[in-house]
């Protein structure tokens, strides 16, 4: 017999005139979506208008013939699927069934007396979603045994489904011996997307306890949910429902599957960030589970994966990633479902790709899936995860009863419920024999996410780089002798990783989650600020006591000169820095520093030499020359290196010299007369419209649909040097005013580029297109975890399908000599082509946002000419100088005599290639540097004379000799034996950690030798 009746063709709608008319048969589906139309699908406008449906709904006398029996013998359920921000289900008046976006789909019981013959008076009433038109997917009518043995037979139709699935996939009809699924009740949870944050709190709360009760009444439920986060909020703001989830742990039932601190976007930050969102996380889970192994990432919903993910995760101790994400590919399906994941070090990670979340007990559906992973991988137990997800609530009921209900049918493969850890420990005997991947996990799709809500990715990279200085400068303020305790504390680094997930970060949610985010990163900021200021304000009082360093004004300046000191927090090497400083005569020991007036106010002052983490005394005498210029008698005694010259519409430093014109920026050289434009720079505006994931997604076809973008003449040089040279150039786009600022230093080898303006577009894009003199081959850019290399004119389709990426800090030309990089000041989305580098700068969706990226915004970036190619030019090391210039901080009253103050260096200027991930504070002792090696070489650091090498640790601060890591071990004992306590090695491409402390000589070392002084 049949046993299910199809209700689409029953429902009835009122017309505009309020005529009831067949829902199916309404105009407007048939004119605006023909192709829902042709599905079969109940259609409706966009723009949250409500749809009313009705429909009354007798029991079919063959099913009442059928339930007549000594005994019933049926139950009946009404299954609806819906695509609607809301959903309400009324019998008879009354509601019985709520749902949305997230939760799309319910298998409601029908009552007793309805069989006895009662009609049921049934009425949806749906709301559209903003974005998008509403739509009744299926509504139907099924009937279930209430005997497993089903002896009136009402499941054979999907019996022979099951059966048929299997033969056209070449098995035998029945389940084969192996095959099965291993069922894990999930709930994925955004923190924020559609809903502020606050609403997460309470979604989590709901999905728990759902789960911990329907474990009483499931004795094999098994239910996983990942995100440390939502632990420690569960632990402090809930302690009872935190108490019955330990005890589920402790049972096994409830299992934690963390990773990261909470599901993060894996391509928008930066390694640093990468970092501490696992040691975080997994240190977090250690503590909180401790009966646990904690070696497995959940991330089944981030926008793709940089390729130094597996380095980063090894390094914490995770074995297992876990996505589903890439299977949203809207270009080439990625090729497989089970495989070793390896970064360019060789660190790797098993990686599975999950079936997908947010699934029901449907056993067609669990079969289509099991096949495939079956085919896919040669394995026949598929990993199921019921449960309705997105904004929680997990597996219900319904889900588990139909799960029951299959299990004892011989057509299905058997299901055993069970934890993710003993699925993966069950893979593990086929770790050897599993494909290799060796790129990153692009998803190709979302390729907006790096340009949208440009604020949250300055909040971001500002918030980061306070962090990573507030510790660094806590390594040092700890280590002069008597340094107070309360300088040791800590910065706090979850408010920056919360905001660093997938849906916030990218700014792909509703306005209020990032007008609630905004005072939460400028407090962040402040508190971040505050500790790198007290502990910089200490080391630099050890540096000279009789200095009174502070930040608050010490009042008017003596006669004698004021004490400054400038300050840089990385390990770079490089040419002399210019810093727009207060009015006045500013000084290195008695030698005069070159000063030119800054229209802004102030000076701008050329200081000296700053190499690896130091702090370099200067002096200012604030009286003695008006608004900062220099007395003509000094002149001579203060030229600038590398000085800036200015001719017509000409202008250069000795590396690089920039040439205007009517089109703006018409040429650059190199500082051997290299041209490396083949025009002018191109500031284009397209339309960028049509894409569902308004937020997510560039349209495709952006570059058919170009706008103009009118300037107002041409570029107005402000300053003609010798320090700086500035100019401007103003113009708009349709309703924006636009400001374009360009700034050549002296010894400096880029010229910076502003862009401001007042953004009033909708469904916009703002791009910068590089016109390259010379064609690339190949092109490269940053990512977490390392540097990638592309080529520049793509051959294959996963290649043409990545025609917008992101970067991270930077992206550079690879060619004959012509090379050119494009320095950034946060993530952008970038392109490039063999004739041409492309960087996103604004964006106008206006969904799930309506006022998305409008308002003032200011983008800096910088052209750096870098030939031989972007290593030999110290690409990375530039960006970072461009991001992170010298910091001044004021000193005390002192006379600038010769030998009064040296300037210290704490660490020197590492190798090229090596970059700085972290330097912090190690309890009890000592402290932990964090280096990634960006090169395909094998490197030594040298950390100097202050400072001996104790361990080397994995990232979680353990030593891996004590874990019996053997390379490592040997290393460390290569390096005592060579009687070199200071110098640690670096394998290509590798990211690795070592404790180290103070040496037994003097931690800060002079520069230039000038103890005997003081």
């Amino acid at each position: 017999m049949g046993g299910r009746l199809e209700l689409q063709p029953l429902w009835r709608r009122a017309d505009p005139d309020g005529h009831a008319v067949v829902a199916l048969e309404h105009p407007w589906g048939a004119r605006h979506r023909p192709d829902w139309r042709a599905r079969g699908l109940v259609i409706w406008p966009r723009g949250g208008q409500w749809c009313r449906l009705r429909l009354r709904l007798a029991c079919p006398p063959a099913w009442l013939a059928l339930q007549r029996q000594p005994r019933p013998q049926l139950q009946a359920r009404l299954a609806l699927r819906w695509w609607a921000e809301c959903m309400e289900l009324y019998v008879d008046g009354a509601p019985v069934h709520s749902g949305d976006l997230f939760d799309t789909s319910c298998r409601w019981r029908l009552p007793e007396d309805w069989w006895q013959g009662r009609p049921l008076q049934l009425e949806l009433r749906l709301r559209s979603p903003r974005h998008d038109d509403g739509a009744l997917i299926h509504s139907r009518l099924e009937l279930e045994p209430l005997q497993a043995a089903d002896p009136l037979g009402v499941l054979d139709p999907q019996r022979q489904h099951l059966r048929d699935l299997r033969r056209r996939a070449g098995l035998a009809e029945q389940p084969q011996a192996g095959a099965g699924f291993h069922v894990l009740g999930h709930a994925h949870l955004d923190l924020a997307w559609l809903w502020p944050v606050a609403d997460t709190w309470q979604a989590a709360e709901r999905t728990f306890a759902s789960a911990l009760d329907l474990m009483e009444r499931f004795e094999t439920l098994h239910f996983a949910h990942s995100t440390p986060a939502l632990y420690a909020w569960l632990e402090q703001h809930r302690p009872a429902l935190w108490s019955r989830l330990r005890r589920a742990v402790v049972a096994g039932r409830f299992e934690p599957i963390n990773g990261p601190w909470v599901e993060s976007d894996c391509v928008l930050i930066s390694t640093a960030s990468l970092l501490r969102q696992f040691q975080l996380g997994q240190r977090d889970s250690r503590e909180r589970f401790p009966g646990l192994e904690h070696r497995l990432a959940w991330l089944p919903d981030s926008f793709g994966f940089a390729a130094g993910l597996p380095a980063v995760a090894a390094a914490t101790g995770v074995r297992w990633f876990c996505t589903h994400k890439l299977f949203w590919n809207a270009s080439n399906p990625f090729p497989h479902r089970l495989f070793r994941w390896r970064a360019r070090c060789g660190a790797e990670q098993l990686a599975l790709m999950t079936a997908p979340i947010g699934t029901d007990g449907d056993p067609l559906t669990m079969e289509r899936q099991r096949l495939e992973w079956q085919q896919a991988t040669g394995l026949g137990e598929l990993l199921w995860l019921p449960g309705v997800g997105d904004h929680g609530g997990g597996p219900t009921a319904e889900m588990l009863e139909q799960l029951e209900l299959w299990n004892q049918q011989p057509e299905a493969a058997p299901q055993r419920h069970g934890s993710l850890r003993a699925y993966l420990a069950g893979l593990e005997p086929h770790a050897p024999r599993l494909p290799v991947w060796r790129d990153e996990l692009y998803l190709e799709l979302h390729r907006g996410c790096a340009t949208t809500r440009p604020d949250q990715k300055r909040h971001n990279r500002s918030l980061e780089r306070l962090l990573r200085q507030a510790e660094l400068a806590g390594v040092l303020a700890g280590m002069p002798p008597g340094a107070p305790v309360g300088l040791r504390s800590k910065p706090d680094w979850r408010p920056l990783l919360f905001q660093q997930f997938h849906d916030i970060l990218p700014g792909t949610a509703i306005p209020e989650v990032f007008e609630q985010a905004e005072p939460q990163w400028r407090a962040a900021r402040r508190s971040a600020r505050r500790l790198r200021d007290q502990a910089l304000a200490t080391w630099l009082a050890g540096l000279d006591e009789r200095a009174d360093p502070g930040l608050a004004d010490p009042g008017p300046a003596a006669a004698a000169g004021q004490l400054w000191w400038a300050v840089q927090l990385q390990p770079l090497a490089g040419p002399r820095p210019i810093l727009r400083l207060p009015p006045g005569r500013w000084l290195s020991g008695q030698t005069p520093l070159p000063s030119q007036p800054a229209p802004e106010g102030g000076a701008w002052v050329q200081l000296p030499a700053l190499g690896g983490v130091s702090a370099e005394p200067v002096w200012r005498q604030p009286g003695s020359s008006a608004h900062g210029a220099m007395p003509a008698v000094e002149r001579a005694q203060a030229l600038p290196r590398g000085a800036v010259w200015v001719d017509g519409r000409r202008a250069g430093n000795g590396a690089i010299s920039v040439e205007l014109g009517a089109s703006g920026i018409e040429q650059l050289r190199d500082g051997q007369g290299r041209p490396l434009l083949a025009a002018a720079l191109a500031w284009c505006r397209y339309v960028d419209r049509g894409e569902f994931w308004d937020a997510w997604d560039i349209a495709a076809n952006y570059r058919s649909r170009p706008l103009p973008w009118r300037w107002q003449g041409e570029p107005q040089w402000r300053e003609r040097g010798p320090l700086c040279a500035s100019f401007v150039w103003r113009g708009s786009c349709g309703a924006s005013r636009v400001r374009l600022d360009g700034r050549l230093l002296a010894d400096s080898p880029w010229l910076e580029l502003v862009l401001s303006i007042d953004w009033r577009q909708r469904h916009e894009l703002l791009r910068l297109e590089v016109p390259l003199a010379e064609r690339a081959d190949r092109w490269a850019s940053d990512t977490s975890g390392g540097v990638l290399e592309r080529p520049a004119e793509p051959l294959t389709a996963r290649e043409r399908a990545r025609w917008e990426v992101a970067a991270i800090s930077w992206m550079a030309s690879c060619g004959a000599g012509g090379d050119l990089a494009v320095l950034l000041d946060g993530p952008q989305g970038v392109s490039a082509r063999g004739d041409r580098l492309g960087v996103s700068l604004l964006r106008a969706p206006t969904w799930p946002d309506p006022g998305a990226d409008n308002g003032w915004q200011r983008l800096r970036l910088a052209l750096l000419p870098c030939a031989p190619g972007w290593r030999a030019a110290a690409v990375p090391e530039q960006a970072l100088a461009f991001r992170e210039p010298p910091l001044l901080y004021r000193g005390g009253q002192a006379t600038p005599e010769a030998g009064a103050v040296a300037a210290r260096v704490a660490l020197p200027a590492l190798p090229p290639g090596v970059q700085l991930m972290g330097l912090r504070t190690l309890e009890p002792e000592g402290a932990v540097i964090s280096l990634l090696n960006t090169s395909p070489c094998r490197l030594a650091v040298n950390l100097g004379c202050g400072w001996r090498i104790e361990a080397r640790l994995d990232g979680m601060d353990e030593s891996l000799a004590a874990k019996g890591g053997p390379l490592a071990a040997k290393e460390e004992q290569r390096a005592w034996a060579d009687q070199r306590p200071s110098t640690l090695l670096l394998k290509p491409w590798e990211l690795g950690f070592w404790r180290i402390a103070p040496a037994d000589e003097l931690l800060l070392i002079s520069r230039r030798g000038r103890r005997r002084g003081r």
